[in-house]
């Protein structure tokens, strides 16, 4: 390397060793490090390393020159009196091998990601006994309930939320509707229109959509929220004055959300069925009045009540879940978002595996009527 500073690190190589000269410092390295190390490590194995007119070196130059020797020290080195210290402090240090991927390291990741989830739901189990024993004990004081705490999660997530399903259920009921207009107009089956929106929406659609919304929107914020009195150890003070968690902050939130979510499905429903209303009126001509009057006829009102009690077990496992990440976070914000992200994902995963199964068992219950 050309001889333009004396600061400035470089190296001479011959044909019987290499010399490195300069200060070898972070403040001389700078964003060199990776050319230098791998300009070093090119050198032949077997040359003679020289760092005696090194004028001064810190530990980073001499990390550059330990990783370039293979985390080695090269034979027949020379050595200053100042260098010995830090390359000895190195070399009390093992190397660290290189990760290998084995050939089914898949089945380490699949075996860590069951066991985490097995882990999970066996808290989320526990966690539902802590909260049938509150509610025993609540039952037989009333005067302890948090009455409070319920009605302030009625209030915080239901009004807040009507917009929002307004809004998605509208446009749903009109893409249902706009949809499957075509289809039916072509077979000359117009009025079919009703059954399929009816049923789609009071039985499946209403119900899913609402607890997908509050999922995301409700049970983020109550895993944030315990989850920050987690990390400022509120939770701690309120078991240091006999205050149960689970009583005061997930029992209100399990309730409330169980008592509003069939009064959020009840208004989906409503706005999807004007949404697909309008369609029916502008597409396949079926005005207002004939759609409201055959859809009790067509629709039986079990769907309904279907959809209300789904609405209401979402409401609960929603809430459940989000109480369950709430406590699972640690002290750092990193464990704050990963749980809010677990808690939105579990929690909308289980929605649809139950709807799954609940459409499964009364698959042959409350059909239209042709």
């Amino acid at each position: 390397m050309p001889d333009t500073d004396d600061k400035t690190p470089r190296f001479v190589q011959s044909d019987t060793g290499l010399s490195l000269t300069g200060r070898w410092t972070l403040a001389e390295i700078g964003g060199d490090f990776a050319s230098l190390k791998a300009a070093l490590a090119a050198a032949p194995p077997t040359l003679r390393w020289d760092l005696s007119a090194v004028a001064a070196m810190d530990s980073a130059g001499a990390l550059l020159l330990w990783q370039a020797w293979g985390n080695t020290l090269p034979t027949g080195l020379v050595l200053g009196d100042e260098q010995k210290p830090l390359f000895a402090r190195l070399s009390q240090f093992p190397a660290i091998p290189a990760r290998q991927r084995l050939p089914l390291a898949f089945l380490d990741t699949l075996g860590t990601f069951l066991t985490e989830t097995a882990l999970d739901l066996w808290g989320l189990l526990l966690l539902w006994g802590g909260v049938l024993l509150e509610t025993g004990r609540g039952l037989r004081h009333p005067a302890t309930f948090p009455w409070r705490e319920i009605s302030a999660t009625v209030v915080k997530t239901g009004p807040s939320s009507l917009p929002i399903l307004g809004l998605i259920g509208f446009l749903i009921g009109v893409v249902i509707s706009f949809q499957s207009a075509p289809t039916l107009a072509a077979y000359g089956a117009n009025i079919y229109i009703i059954n399929i929106s009816g049923l789609s929406l009071l039985r499946e659609l209403g119900p899913l959509i609402a607890a997908i919304i509050l999922a995301g929107r409700s049970g983020s914020a109550f895993t944030a929220q315990i989850g920050g009195m987690q990390l400022t150890e509120e939770l701690d003070a309120l078991r240091t004055f006999g205050v149960s968690p689970i009583r005061r902050l997930i029992l209100p939130k399990i309730i409330g959300l169980g008592l509003v979510m069939p009064l959020l499905v009840l208004w989906t429903d409503f706005v999807a069925l004007l949404g697909a209303m309008l369609v029916a009126k502008s597409e396949l001509g079926i005005g207002y009045a004939l759609f409201l009057q055959q859809m009790p006829t067509v629709v039986p009102s079990f769907n309904l009540w279907l959809g209300l009690v789904k609405g209401a077990i979402f409401g609960v496992l929603v809430a459940w879940v989000a109480g369950f990440y709430g406590l699972k976070v640690q002290a750092n914000t990193e464990s704050l978002s990963r749980e809010t992200t677990n808690s939105v994902v579990l929690a909308i995963t289980l929605v649809i595996i139950i709807d799954a199964v609940l459409a499964m068992i009364f698959a042959n219950t409350g059909g239209s009527v042709q």
